[in-house]
């Protein structure tokens, strides 16, 4: 009787333990931040870009573009995420602003910006608050379709800063929308001595998908 109570208890125990275990190991990873990491962002991108050259002409290029954010990397701890970053602005058409007075440009003319950097991610859990910083070298490039001609600065420091909310889609997908901030400086020097003192602010509203 003793035995049979004894085993019983035992083989009670080992269900329970080894339910645990099963249930444990199938939640390992579900709807949690940690191991590879990639994460898309697209959607539109309001900016503007100031091009100066002291005693010379400052130019403010303004407009509404696209944004694409793409990040790759891994968790360093639970939640924190470290990451490489590439970032690309794309502003068709844009507004030209000098001396108070606006104009419009061809829609075949493009300004583009880009960034290539490092950053860090951080989850703030159970809400999936994402909040992000990456920091790296960017630079502009001008897309003259009418001429064929493409003309790129030197490069300088970008940064972007990004705030958002996502929703669980599946085990590891998570889907939802984000604000960016980011901005390059850069003094870019085109020949003959001459210095343009080039910045950027940009605005995005992105639709933002991550793998964890």
């Amino acid at each position: 009787m003793k035995k049979t109570t004894f085993l019983s208890l035992f083989l009670l125990i080992f269900t329970i333990c080894n339910a645990q275990f099963r249930e444990k190991t199938q939640d390992f990873g579900f709807h949690q931040h940690h191991g590879f990491y990639l994460s898309m962002s697209l959607g539109p991108d309001f900016a503007s870009i100031s091009d100066k050259v002291a005693g010379s002409y400052n130019y403010v290029f303004s407009g509404t573009g696209a944004q694409f954010d793409f990040k790759i990397g891994g968790a360093i701890s639970e939640n924190l995420i470290l990451h490489a970053t590439i970032i690309s602005n794309s502003l068709v058409g844009p507004k030209i602003k000098s001396d108070g007075v606006s104009q419009n440009t061809s829609n075949n003319v493009t300004m583009g910006e880009a960034m290539f950097g490092a950053g860090i991610t951080y989850y703030v859990m159970p809400a999936n608050i994402l909040l992000s910083g990456s920091i790296g070298l960017g630079n502009f490039t001008v897309i003259d379709n009418d001429q064929k001609a493409s003309v790129s600065s030197d490069k300088g420091f970008s940064m972007q800063l990004k705030a958002g909310k996502e929703w669980w889609i599946s085990k590891r997908w998570g889907l939802g929308v984000a604000l960016t901030y980011g901005s390059t400086n850069l003094t870019n020097s085109p020949g003959s001595g001459v210095k343009e003192l080039m910045n950027s602010n940009n605005i995005g509203i992105l639709l933002n998908a991550s793998l964890h």
